[in-house]
């Protein structure tokens, strides 16, 4: 037990026996109290203020046990909620990232070589490859703008985790980068140059490029809403759920890649280069 816990108690006691051996020294001194008796006086009076003493101090112990179950409950219960709304918000985000490369990057390669070998039944719409390169961009900002929020709402229940949340968003951001070079390098390569071997194995790469990060930032979500669900249920539950074992050593998991100190540097460093960027960016505009 906590001294602070007790100060109150025993204080409150001591100035309590004081008050009561100064009024048996004053009902001694006017005659109102037997000398002979006063050690059995002061031996009941030192028993029942020790009781008192003792039950005073079980009384606040119990006072203090049962605020602290209150506060534990309730903080469970907000945890848990706070769980089941990050929870859904990655399973979107991870649904949107996956959408990106399956529906998209993942099938571009295809369609170029079935145009090669066949252009008259396999159209390549350069139009329409655009424009669903737009919406891929518009489509991940407007995920990861949500999955961002929800986490924020619910930061104070999960923040003791926050630097895996902010490795992903590194991930996501090198996502956006890729998928803005991919615009300028296709806005600018020709239909001609991508029937050729070279032309066409570099298309090829810069889609795997964001296929491969697309795999990785579905995995770390994955291991994200793994390490929240064991934080905040394995205690209620008494177990907790596996993380993922990846096959391809290559492969690894969020706990493996995202090292607190590390996450720290890496958020100063582009920090300081968002900066300079802004910096530029002005200068260049004036």
């Amino acid at each position: 037990m906590k001294l602070e816990s007790l100060k109150t108690p025993i204080v409150s006691t001591v100035l309590l026996i004081a008050g009561y051996v100064i009024a048996v020294l004053l009902l001694l001194q006017f005659g109102f109290l037997p000398g002979e008796n006063l050690l059995l006086i002061f031996t009941y009076a030192l028993g029942w203020l020790i009781a008192l003493l003792i039950a005073i101090i079980h009384l606040n112990r119990a006072r203090k046990d049962n605020q602290m179950a209150t506060k534990y409950e309730i903080r469970k219960k907000l945890e848990i909620e706070a769980y089941k709304e990050v929870n859904k918000a990655i399973n979107d985000f991870s649904d949107t990232v996956t959408s990106i490369s399956t529906l998209f990057f993942y099938t571009l390669p295809s369609k170029l070589k079935l145009h090669i070998q066949n252009p008259e039944i396999f159209k390549f719409d350069r139009i329409q490859i655009d424009q669903e390169i737009g919406l891929t961009r518009v489509s991940l900002y407007r995920g990861n703008s949500k999955f961002l929020l929800t986490i924020e709402a619910n930061e104070i229940s999960i923040i003791e985790y926050d630097f895996y949340r902010k490795y992903i968003n590194f991930k996501t951001a090198d996502l956006y980068k890729l998928i803005d070079d991919f615009i300028l390098y296709f806005s600018k390569v020709k239909t001609e140059e991508l029937k050729k071997t070279q032309g066409y194995n570099e298309f090829k790469k810069r889609c795997n490029q964001i296929n491969e990060l697309t795999h990785d930032i579905t995995s770390y979500l994955f291991d994200y809403r793994i390490i929240l669900m064991n934080s905040i249920l394995e205690e209620i539950f008494d177990k907790s759920v596996p993380h993922r074992k990846p096959l391809d050593p290559k492969y690894k998991l969020l706990t493996e890649v995202a090292i607190k100190e590390e996450v720290e540097k890496e958020e100063k460093k582009r920090s300081i280069a968002a900066i300079k960027g802004t910096k530029k960016t002005k200068n260049k505009q004036l």
